[in-house]
């Protein structure tokens, strides 16, 4: 997701696993099955790493490689005044996810899987960064991944709350999926901007990917660095790592 958000092409992985000896057999079996269909679906080898016992858990690190062509990587600070602010998917469903695991409802079956099964959109990402100005992945809800855009574009970006994808699970009420949409992580979307004269060609690549694409707002000069709606900050507690 994070080459996904620069418009790169994941190309190779390294890996090193440490793991108890009493687990080895069953875990590496069907761990290795799970790597399997992730190097067939997106093309992409593994170069080596390591593989050694511990006492009791089990410690994965992974190393992906990616590339994009010369002077093709997209950052997240060159967004433009005036670009249209877009979003991939819709937002909030991990979170939903996540939170209600232990229900049974059939509703939240779609959330589920894309806490446990997120997909970078890496296809599409490598179609659009022709028409990019900038881009970051959606880990850390809306709100504070947009923020980080508009820090490094030292502009203004605007976002119109009712334009925003959120899920339709009638058991929430619409301010639980809207909330689940601005601060709930883990969705692995991507945010990005584009020109308006690319509209239309932004609509076309992701008709053709089958993926929803949605514009949420736009940028301008005015509070640097600031995420805003109707011309006031949003001011919410978002995710912190630390």
């Amino acid at each position: 997701s994070d080459l996904a958000a620069m418009g790169a092409n994941p190309e190779y992985y390294s890996l090193s696993i440490s793991l108890p000896k009493v687990k080895a057999k069953s875990f590496i079996k069907n761990f290795a099955k799970g790597l399997k269909e992730d190097q067939k679906e997106y093309k992409i080898k593994l170069l080596g790493g390591d593989l050694t016992a511990s006492p009791n858990l089990i410690t994965i690190t992974i190393n992906i490689i990616g590339t994009v062509p010369c002077g093709k990587c997209i950052s997240r600070s060159n967004s433009m005044v005036n670009d249209l602010l877009y979003v991939t998917g819709v937002l909030g469903l991990s979170n939903i996810g996540l939170q209600n695991l232990n229900k049974n409802e059939k509703q939240y079956s779609k959330a589920k899987l894309k806490y446990y099964l997120p997909q970078p959109r890496v296809d599409f990402s490598s179609s659009v960064r022709n028409y990019v100005t900038s881009m970051i992945d959606i880990s850390d809800g809306l709100v504070q991944d947009c923020k980080h855009l508009a820090i490094s574009s030292n502009l203004e970006f605007v976002i119109n709350l009712k334009k925003i994808p959120i899920s339709n699970i009638d058991l929430l009420s619409y301010e639980e999926r809207l909330n689940a949409a601005l601060i709930g992580g883990d969705d692995y979307e991507l945010l990005f901007t584009s020109a308006p004269t690319y509209k239309n060609k932004i609509k076309k690549i992701a008709n053709v990917h089958g993926l929803k694409v949605t514009n949420i707002g736009y940028v301008k000069k005015g509070k640097n660095g600031q995420v805003t709606s109707n011309n006031s900050p949003i001011d919410i507690d978002a995710y912190k790592h630390f």
